[in-house]
């Protein structure tokens, strides 16, 4: 039986997820590395009434645990975790009616490990679609080798800002942070550019973590075809993750990059930035 979890229960559903997550076969995105992790995380359902914190029994035993990040107004829904130790075809299908009952309407997305292809699979069987193959790396500030910077790169700030929105807009096509998105939470953003005769050519978009604040996600390095890599993608990254590491209080970093961006895999290397996970994003409109 799939149903909410009571808070009572939230501790055993916290356990469950941390065991499944120590093997890609079984983990899901985001990453979490310690049961006190998901303890914090799952707690956060009883302050969030839109969330969904949801178990699946068998005989009184949970085998699975689902967190459902919801904005409403949005029409949005993420997961922020979904383990499942068996029976994984008949627990995604019941997940699917669940999701069709409760949120029609909703764009419903899924972070999985490439490596949890049991899962995958049966999400694409159910009118999923992968949206998103990316290699996610990281780095530490201690690991971090930065570019000699050989570029103008300029800060984007509230008067800036509409020249950034346009360009982030015109190259960011369906996702979640454009540039009306960013803007409602513009304190927790890094961004820079690089300009040409008065006209945006590059960006780059970094969140600093609500979960962890001493973390930073690049979220979005944007240049135009007539000159990328050229060095401006590693001049931005390096001044982004300079500001955090010294203004922000920021000591590690995350970048996804496309799995089949040969380029990108070579400038980040460069920068100190080395594979953690492989991720898989799914998508359906319910």
């Amino acid at each position: 039986m799939l149903r909410k979890l009571k808070e009572n229960e939230i501790e055993t559903a916290a356990n469950l997820a941390y065991s499944l997550s120590k093997s890609p076969l079984t983990n899901s995105y985001p990453l979490r590395n310690s049961q006190k992790e998901f303890l914090e995380k799952f707690k956060k359902f009883l302050k969030y009434p839109d969330d969904d914190l949801l178990g699946y029994f068998i005989d009184d035993e949970l085998i699975s645990v689902i967190y459902l990040n919801v904005l409403k107004k949005d029409l949005y829904l993420q997961t922020s975790g979904i383990f499942i130790k068996n029976n994984v075809e008949k627990i995604i299908s019941i997940f699917v009616q669940y999701l069709n009952k409760n949120y029609k309407g909703y764009k419903a997305y899924i972070g999985y490990t490439k490596e949890n292809e049991v899962a995958i699979n049966s999400l694409l069987s159910h009118g999923f679609q992968i949206i998103d193959s990316s290699i996610d790396q990281r780095l530490k500030e201690s690991e971090f080798r930065p570019s000699d910077i050989g570029h103008s790169i300029t800060k984007i700030n509230h008067t800036n800002y509409p020249s950034f929105a346009k360009y982030h807009d015109s190259k960011a096509n369906d996702i979640y942070w454009n540039s009306e998105q960013i803007k409602k939470d513009f304190n927790n953003w890094i961004i820079y550019s690089y300009w040409v005769d008065s006209q945006i050519k590059g960006s780059i978009a970094a969140r600093k973590s609500k979960m962890d604040l001493n973390e930073l996600e690049i979220f979005a390095l944007f240049i135009d075809k007539d000159i990328a890599n050229k060095g401006i993608e590693e001049d931005l990254i390096t001044v982004t993750l300079n500001d955090g590491f010294e203004n922000h209080n920021i000591k590690k970093a995350l970048f996804f990059i496309e799995s089949d961006d040969e380029k990108a895999f070579e400038y980040s290397k460069k920068l100190g930035f080395k594979v953690y996970s492989n991720y898989r994003c799914l998508l359906i409109k319910l």
